[in-house]
């Protein structure tokens, strides 16, 4: 999503402004497939207003009022809303359409001159061209003197170009301004305000309106010259000087009394907020925040995405519960408080944990929101107390809604939550009862992971995959399949022509890789016949979820595999079929596993006993090792020399290059690995494998 790449960059690079303290969650995590989050992680939010969100997504929550605007363009490749999800992925649902000058370089804070060039171009162009009274010579000799004007910000700005020959009265405002303009890009402030100074009350109205907001603009970059280092950070113990916040200050407001719904209104709203940061002028700071939130989002001259990410920056790092009242802040840094000991987060991120007599005294706060004083106290009640029947009191159910906004969605998942940790037999029942309310992105995926967590645990994967099911979502139909499902129903799903593709395909490789694996030859054979002659070998089924097309080709492969001079695979499993115990067959396999890089897969990964698909797998055996094979056939008195030298080989390289067990299976110390190494050098030294061998691990 080249939009919120771009927002984040201009945000946190261009303008300078310090990593979030509250968020984290942007460096990888793993996804935790269950409601219930206390910790944070950045990869497990929900649409549920809960400690275990990234701040900025519990600010969204807040203040998004729900659905982005039809106007919203997403990539075709971009993912479809998930149960679980991070930043990034929300964010690109609370942008409204295409970027605008205001937008990208204004309402997030702008004050580095340098950014706005290409767009102050553009509107001088505009400006020049809709002029009637400047004639067309003096018109196209302007804007070639703007589009000739490229300062370059991190060195000397160069001569500023000069417009020819101007005649005409318009025009020569025109010209007058561009002075300013290329001394105000050259960081000579004080010509620019000078310049600027000179066309107050022109009787050009873009002109006019221009360098108004101009001025401001040269006291804002006049507040920060020298606050950052050459990587854009904030120097530590900067302090922009009073009075030029103040001279700031008054230009923009002086701007913004003159043109309240000027074409910069918005970008001077933000340049004020920017002031107020540089300034450490919180009072101020939270005062425009709080007016912001309180705008319908289309009114707020910033997009929802934009303006969360420049709160959590600028302003969550300087507040805590004594220098707010506003119940949305307090609401935002109240579940950041009651996050776990084992979040991602700086140790000064929001305070101490919240206590609830601390909780409780806030209530005044929230008199004009009562229900979110409510769902805090229900989410204290559920996550740090414990107390589900407390929760079940403080919300009343109100399931069968026509539409749940995130505040009233977020209410009700946590009144489920109690009723699932109190076995209440009502529990499936209220789900399924939300579910035609849960209409805003990120709501019904939600719903649907609680039902399937719920029916995994109480009536097995049968009513989960039933035709009629409401559990859609691809994501935790295939975790299921992966992790719980056994043979006949991962064998319906792989020929069932009504489901998508792709979960055929999910369905088939976990059959086929966990036949092979847990010993079932014969039907591994009989299921390798629903294997497209054309299937794709591309990739592997570590990353099959992906894809559309899971590389089911690599169970068709011809031809010779690995060190042991094995046949082909098919051939190796016809062997396995008829002899389950042939020594050369395992090993065999073992080489199609290694050379596949099928080790520790994600197929033989259960989840915690907690989340989606940590229920006891459905499918017979163990999960496969190498390991286990090779110290099988290293114990058995009957194996052959050669293949008692090979598995000696690959065991002792099972804990190569680091000494740690990559084959799978029970764990051995180092010394049994040493004693393999002095065995396969005294018992097979002329086996090849003794002779390559130079170490152990």
């Amino acid at each position: 999503m080249s939009r919120i790449c771009l927002s984040l960059v201009l945000l946190l690079a261009a303008l300078g402004w310090s990593a979030p303290a509250m968020s984290s969650g942007d460096f990888g995590c793993s996804t935790s497939w269950k409601l219930k989050h206390r910790d944070m992680t950045g990869c497990d939010n929900m649409a549920i207003l809960s400690p275990g969100n990234d701040t900025r997504v519990n600010l969204v929550l807040l203040i998004g009022r729900g659905a982005p605007k039809q106007g919203v363009i997403l990539p075709e490749s971009a993912a479809k809303p998930g149960a679980l999800f991070d930043w990034a992925m929300f964010a690109g649902y609370n942008y409204s359409g295409p970027e605008t000058t205001a937008n990208l370089n204004y309402a997030n804070g702008e004050g580095s001159r340098c950014l706005s060039n290409h767009f102050g171009t553009d509107d001088f162009v505009a400006a020049v061209e809709a002029e009637r009274k400047v004639p067309q010579r003096d018109r196209d000799e302007l804007v070639r003197a703007r589009r000739a004007l490229q300062p370059n910000c991190a060195g000397a700005a160069g001569a500023a170009p000069i417009a020819q020959a101007i005649q005409s009265p318009r025009g020569k405002l025109f010209e007058r301004y561009l002075t300013g303009a290329a001394a105000f890009y050259a960081g000579d402030y004080d010509a620019a305000a000078t310049a600027f100074r000179g066309l107050a009350g022109a009787d050009q109205a873009w002109v006019a309106e221009t360098v108004r907001y101009m001025l401001a603009r040269v006291e804002v970059n006049r507040a920060q010259v020298d606050a950052f280092d050459e990587y854009g950070s904030p120097k530590e113990g900067f302090s922009a000087q009073a009075g030029i916040i103040d001279a700031a200050e008054a230009n923009l407001r002086d701007y913004l009394r003159a043109y309240p719904q000027g074409r910069y209104s918005n970008s001077a709203q933000g340049l004020l907020r920017r002031v107020y940061w540089l300034g450490r002028r919180t009072d101020k700071l939270v005062a425009e925040y709080v007016a912001l939130f309180r705008l319908a989002p289309e009114k707020r001259g910033i997009e929802t995405a934009d303006l969360v990410q420049e709160v959590d920056n600028k302003l969550l790092p300087l507040l805590t519960t004594a220098n707010t009242t506003d119940p949305i802040l307090l609401a935002v840094i109240d579940l950041a408080r009651m996050r776990g000991p084992d979040s991602d987060k700086p140790t000064d991120c929001c305070g101490t944990p919240l206590t609830l007599d601390e909780l409780q005294a806030q209530r005044a706060h929230f008199s004009g929101n009562p229900a979110l004083f409510e769902h805090l106290l229900a989410v204290h009640a559920l996550f740090i107390d414990k107390r589900p029947a407390d929760v079940l009191r403080l919300i009343p159910d109100a399931a069968r809604q026509r539409g749940f906004d995130y505040l009233q969605f977020s209410r009700q998942m946590l009144r489920g939550m109690a009723l699932e940790q109190s076995r209440d037999r009502n529990a499936r029942g209220f789900w399924v009862e939300m579910l035609p309310g849960a209409t805003l992105p990120f709501e019904r995926p939600a719903l649907e992971l609680a039902l399937a967590l719920h029916d995994e645990r109480s009536a097995g994967l049968e009513r989960i995959f039933a035709k009629e099911s409401p559990v859609r979502t691809p994501d935790i139909r295939e975790i299921l399949l992966k992790n719980v499902a056994g043979p006949q129903l991962l064998r319906r799903q792989a020929r069932d022509g009504g489901i998508s593709r792709h979960e055929r395909g999910v369905a088939l490789a976990t059959l086929l890789y966990k036949e092979m694996g847990h010993g079932l030859y014969q039907d591994f054979l009989d299921d390798l016949k629903s294997v497209p002659a054309n299937a794709s070998v591309e990739g592997s089924l570590y990353d099959f979820a992906a894809t559309n097309d899971p590389p089911l080709g690599v169970f068709l492969k011809s031809g010779n595999m690995g060190d042991y001079g094995c046949a082909t695979f098919r051939q190796t499993m016809i062997s396995l079929a008829k002899a389950p115990r042939d020594v050369t067959a395992r090993l065999c396999l073992a080489e199609f596993v290694r050379a596949n890089n099928f080790d520790q897969s994600e197929f033989d990964r259960q989840p915690p006993a907690d989340q989606l698909g940590g229920t006891q797998s459905l499918f017979p055996g163990e999960p496969y090792s190498r390991l286990e094979v090779y110290k099988s056939i290293i114990a058995d008195p009957q194996a052959p020399a050669r293949g008692k030298a090979y598995s000696l080989y690959r065991a002792i390289h099972c804990y190569a290059p680091g000494g740690s067990n990559e084959c799978g299976g029970t764990d051995v110390p180092r010394a049994q690995r040493k004693a393999w190494f002095a065995r396969l050098k005294k018992d097979y030294p002329s086996s090849e494998w003794a002779q390559d061998l130079r170490y152990y691990w």
